[in-house]
């Protein structure tokens, strides 16, 4: 009921609720002392009617309640009010006094009860963890896309202290951490990244639009940890498709994902080039003075960068792996090639004179294939379809983590299958691809185009995919956006369900081999940051996420 421009709430229909939860208390009544008994802490003692609606949609008569209340034993001062003999309370009391939190979804005209969330003051103040009027899109993501987006909302691990996170309005850089927050002027209008080293710097990715193929078109700035310019290094965005192959439109049709690590900043972007094709590709600077990165050359070009080289690239992942000693790629391809391409920066190139080829030690890997119909004639309507989304890398004891989300089959049942959630483990060192380079799983099989401009309705190639790990089986949903995070060498998945009546996001838990620790978790209301990894902090998965123009930081201890 609103009272006074207050909402009260049943009582006993606030601890039904809560039951379960870190949040929960208990509701007892002591007739005899006219006393209301909260116990924190203990599960709702269920007694029948709770969640019953109210009878009617007329005004009733609310008398003040006298009775005492007491929580755990001792007396709190709580409004309430008796109507047709149930108590109701205010909401924002309760949230106070239970340490919950409750918002107004405008978009779904809900009240949000979430005990995963704190409680914040009716009167609070922008703060770490909670900013309002914050006029950026959402970042959770509901429906699948056949390409992904940059967030907007960049987060990362700041020192010791745990998350941070960026966003841009009006020209302005907002960069917050847990102790400080920092407002720096957008050089260039499209931010593709914001990460920081083990000092405290802040480096971020940004870029323009460019008119030439000669003009540099993508930066990567150095900032001091009070947010005092450093330096700047910018880039054309070579390619090995030559000056058309240049860097035209940064951060299209993809995301923007970074990585430090033995003082190189490494970069792995979506972008357009002036050729009108999309694809990948990959930037670094040596962070101490950001001059830039020598990448392994061609052996037959000693000018040209062998980097990863993915088109169209429609999701981008890059990780440090220990075990490799190296930065490992990971691309979404449609096209060259179709499917989860696995790279590793440092090919290490030879000349094969038996074969009279050039070859690699660590060559390109096509680790998990999306079916491609016959006949696809350059029909990008049907080449854009992969039925399949990148959730992203991370590294266990065991191996090279890959998680994402795809129909089962490849063949044309893909193009009615929901996508499923899985992983698949393997040595970042594999130089070929067979089932002993995997941890556990089974193998995939089924046949597919590799022949975009296929008219002549040629025969599909078979082919295996190794190692594949599913972890849920949905015929009547989609797993949206999975992302992966590693900690205490245990694999932590997130995703989002298109389920009704509402969207809804979960959580996994696997060993280090992909066993099931924990099983699909319910975040409740929680919204996620689909197209920015978590962090994992002091046993803690946390990110930044933007609903309805909040910003919240949530946590979970899986």
């Amino acid at each position: 009921y609103n009272i006074d421009n207050y909402n009260y709430f049943k009582l006993r229909d606030i601890a039904y609720i809560l039951s379960g939860t870190k949040s929960q208390f208990d509701v007892t009544w002591d007739g005899s002392k006219n006393t209301i008994n909260l116990i924190s802490g203990k599960a709702y003692t269920v007694t029948g009617g709770e969640m019953a609606a109210p009878a009617g949609n007329d005004t009733k008569t609310a008398n003040l309640c006298t009775s005492t209340v007491l929580l755990d034993g001792k007396e709190i001062k709580l409004t309430a009010y008796t109507i047709e003999g149930y108590n109701y309370f205010k909401l924002h009391d309760l949230c106070g006094t239970f340490g919950f939190s409750v918002e107004w979804d405008a978009k779904n005209n809900t009240v949000v009860i979430e005990p995963m969330l704190t409680y914040l003051p009716g009167n609070r103040s922008d703060s770490y963890s909670y900013r309002n009027d914050i006029n950026i899109a959402d970042t959770q993501m509901n429906f699948i896309k056949n390409w992904v987006r940059v967030s907007s909302v960049q987060q990362f691990a700041y020192l010791n202290e745990g998350l941070a996170y960026a966003y841009a309005i009006n020209n302005v850089l907002t960069i917050v951490t847990p102790s400080k927050t920092l407002s720096i002027a957008m050089k260039y209008p499209k931010l593709g990244d914001v990460i920081s080293d083990d000092d405290g710097n802040f480096y971020i990715v940004w870029g323009k639009e460019g008119a030439i193929n000669t003009e540099q078109t993508i930066f990567i700035s150095k900032y001091s940890p009070k947010g005092e310019h450093i330096k700047t290094a910018g880039f054309v965005g070579a390619s090995p498709m030559g000056a058309d192959g240049n860097t035209k439109i940064p951060f299209d049709g993809g995301n923007c994902v970074s990585v430090i690590k033995n003082g190189t900043l490494m970069v792995h972007y979506a972008r357009t080039m002036y050729n009108g094709h999309q694809s990948n590709n990959v930037i670094a600077v040596n962070i101490k003075d950001m001059s830039p990165y020598k990448f392994e050359p061609f052996i037959w070009d000693e000018n040209q960068a062998d980097i990863p080289y993915v088109s169209h690239s429609f999701n981008q992942s890059v990780i440090y792996s220990e075990k490799a000693n190296d930065f490992i790629f990971a691309n979404h391809g449609d096209a060259y090639g179709r499917g989860f391409i696995i790279d590793k920066l440092r090919k290490e190139m030879y000349v094969d004179y038996e074969n009279r080829a050039y070859k690699s030690k660590y060559p390109t890997l096509n680790i998990f294939h999306f079916y491609l119909e016959p006949n696809a004639n350059y029909d990008m309507c049907i080449v854009n379809k992969t039925f399949a989304q990148l959730g992203g890398l991370a590294e266990t004891s065991k191996g090279v983590v890959l998680a994402g989300a795809s129909a089962k089959s490849i063949s044309e049942k893909a193009k009615t299958e929901k996508q499923n959630l899985f992983i698949q483990i393997f040595d970042p060192l594999a130089s070929n691809l067979s089932s002993s380079v995997f941890v556990g799983g089974k193998t995939r099989s089924g046949a597919t185009s590799f022949d975009i401009y296929d008219n002549n309705n040629s025969p599909l190639t078979k082919v295996l995919d190794y190692g594949v790990i599913w972890l849920t089986n949905y015929t009547d949903k989609d797993v949206i956006a999975p992302q992966v995070v590693v900690g205490d060498d245990r694999i932590i998945i997130l995703w989002t369900e298109n389920s009704q009546p509402a969207t809804e996001s979960f959580y996994m838990v696997l060993s280090a081999d992909g066993d099931v620790i924990t099983p699909a978790t319910s975040l409740g209301s929680l919204k996620l940051n689909s197209y920015e990894m978590p962090i994992y902090h002091n046993g803690h998965v946390c990110w930044a996420y933007a609903y309805d123009g909040k910003i919240r930081v949530a946590s979970i201890q899986p």
